[in-house]
């Protein structure tokens, strides 16, 4: 399969949840901008994690259905994010828990089926050949047409080792040895965040995995406490074109405002396919005009610096109300679902 790019929603958040009316909107810009993919992997998703064992409530069964037929009109693969939250091993009650999600799930009829072993336990026996089993079993009951793994170090941040222990050995090479070669697998970089990607490192986990990795890019995503004060707005930068000979493919994970990350998401087509002649600035200011339309384009980026780079947790008085004043003098319909995301977050509490 050649390379593929586009937009996984895999944010944490539990207080800002995407709106079905958002998600139904990305159908239509994924496709506009001719982005391969939209994977719903929101992490604040119960029945994708916690309680993934239980069915989706109908009304959400129904919108996710709904979503999947939009996105297959606009043509754009639809994917859906699990992570089967305390499963150790595969015994008759895991395995048949498995099977009556995974039924569930191909009622919705998913092209791409995301197993997602981020936030497990590493006391589990022979971590990278368990989850490897268990994504085997999941794969041969989806009717997927794509499976994407993700490991419990899924970078070479530090972090990952604070939050879940010691990476047993080997385990990197043990997901590329266990896993089938039809599977990708996902790599943040090499941190949970990463400022860009170079070859090298790409190189090394290709060696590892046996196979590309396929990059989950946690950019413009802001959801982490120490990023919920900026709205990360500009152009993708530290992130070559040639991304698309090193991996298998990249998804971009956006912040907590849908309608303001298809500001920075729509510069992502215009790299892969402008390549040496990509221009990030030039992309941001065509991107914001086309998306946001030229009078608000105009007040964003004139205040671009206190939106992205400063943020409101450094705010004065004055500087939050000046900027409540600016945009609040866009009414029209188009401007609105933007205009409501930046009112809100300039009125949310530290």
């Amino acid at each position: 399969m050649a390379f593929q790019y586009g937009v996984i929603e895999g944010l944490y958040d539990q207080e800002n949840q995407w709106s079905w009316e958002a998600r139904n909107a990305y159908a239509h810009f994924c496709g506009q901008r001719g982005f391969d993919f939209y994977v719903y992997a929101p992490k604040n998703d119960p029945h994708l994690r916690e309680q993934w064992g239980q069915p989706w409530p109908q009304s959400q069964f129904d919108a996710l259905k709904s979503l999947g037929s939009e996105l297959k009109a606009n043509n754009v693969r639809f994917g859906i994010g699990l992570t089967p939250l305390n499963v150790r091993e595969l015994n008759q009650q895991t395995r048949q828990q498995l099977k009556e999600k995974i039924t569930g799930i191909n009622q919705l009829a998913p092209q791409i089926l995301c197993v997602l072993f981020d936030d497990f336990s590493n006391e589990i026996d022979q971590l990278a050949r368990t989850q490897a089993d268990i994504a085997e079993f999941i794969a041969g009951h989806s009717s997927a047409e794509q499976i994407i793994v993700v490991g419990t170090y899924y970078s070479k941040d530090p972090l990952l080792q604070r939050v879940y222990g010691a990476m047993p050995k080997d385990y990197w090479s043990g997901l590329g040895q266990y896993l089938d070669p039809r599977f990708d697998i996902f790599w943040t970089g090499d941190h949970v965040i990463s400022p860009g990607y170079d070859r090298r490192g790409l190189q090394e986990m290709t060696e590892h995995f046996r196979r590309q990795p396929f990059l989950w890019d946690n950019y413009p995503v802001n959801d982490t406490d120490w990023l919920k004060h900026r709205l990360k707005l500009y152009s993708f930068t530290g992130r070559p074109w040639q991304l698309s000979d090193w991996c298998r493919g990249h998804a971009a994970n956006p912040m907590i405002q849908p309608w303001l990350s298809m500001i920075p998401l729509a510069t992502l087509s215009d790299l892969y396919r402008d390549k040496n002649r990509f221009d990030a600035h030039a992309s941001f200011r065509r991107s914001l005009h086309d998306v946001c339309g030229g009078p608000l384009a105009r007040a964003i980026e004139d205040n671009l610096i206190c939106l992205s780079e400063e943020g409101r947790r450094y705010f004065s008085d004055y500087t939050r109300r000046r900027l409540e004043n600016t945009f609040k003098l866009f009414q029209s319909a188009r401007e609105q679902p933007f205009v409501r995301e930046i009112l809100h977050w300039l009125q949310l509490a530290e």
